[in-house]
């Protein structure tokens, strides 16, 4: 279904169900989110290529996140907190115009697991891989990991570990223009080994520092001959 959105180009990616908090100070985002907010509608955002945000030489991508807003704080001079949640993607069909903000006729992308057997494999090994990167990026700091649960949904799931993945924007924009949840699944699963492979490096050479410290407590003589 084609509709039209404002759009917020931002140097980040907007999952599908994650948060996004905007300190909101340019008039031309204040103006749009009064009309979402009066007439209860979406915004879009979109990873800005060149990373900007603000001022007039934005240069945004094609593929971006309908967003609704959840919250509202009235800051001093007009400007505002909003606590905003992704949607649904969409893909740019046309741009109506940049001023006062950036308004395009859009198309919303539809959802697809790929092959039913294939998603849900590819759920499951990357939620046990998701625990390990996850295992690995909170003992860096020396903490544990609890449970987590994930939902049964292949695509909300590669949705939530797209979000939490530590990583460029150019690669959280791939996970989120992938075709299908399994399309998506397969790049992280990649992502994952790679990253909680680099963390636990990182540990070890951080362990095996603190021990030749130990070991070997720095001493130093001088003289003056």
């Amino acid at each position: 279904m084609d509709s039209v959105l404002g759009l917020f180009p931002l140097n980040t990616v907007l999952l599908p169900g994650a948060a996004l908090r905007l300190h909101v100070f340019e008039d031309r985002y204040k103006s749009m989110m009064a009309q979402c907010i009066e007439q209860h509608v979406p915004f879009g955002v979109l990873l800005d290529r060149k990373g900007n945000e603000v001022g007039e030489d934005l240069d945004p991508v094609d593929v971006g996140t309908a967003a609704v807003i959840r919250q509202v704080t009235k800051l001093p001079a007009g400007r505002l907190f909003v606590v905003a949640q992704g949607t649904r993607r969409f893909k740019v069909d046309r741009v109506l115009g940049t001023t006062p903000f950036w308004r395009a006729q859009i198309s919303f992308l539809e959802e697809i697991d790929g092959p039913s057997d294939s998603a849900s494999r590819l759920r499951e090994t990357a939620i046990e891989r998701f625990k390990d990167y996850l295992g690995a990026l909170l003992a860096v700091s020396g903490s544990e990991l609890e449970t987590i649960d994930l939902p049964s949904d292949a695509a909300a799931s590669s949705y939530i570990i797209a979000d939490a993945l530590q990583v460029s924007v150019a690669v959280k924009q791939k996970f989120l223009e992938a075709t299908s949840a399994a399309e998506r699944l397969r790049a992280e699963l990649k992502v994952l080994d790679e990253e909680t492979h680099r963390l636990r490096s990182l540990r070890s050479e951080g362990s095996r520092a603190r021990r030749r410290s130990r070991e070997s407590p720095f001493s130093a003589r001088f003289s003056l001959n």
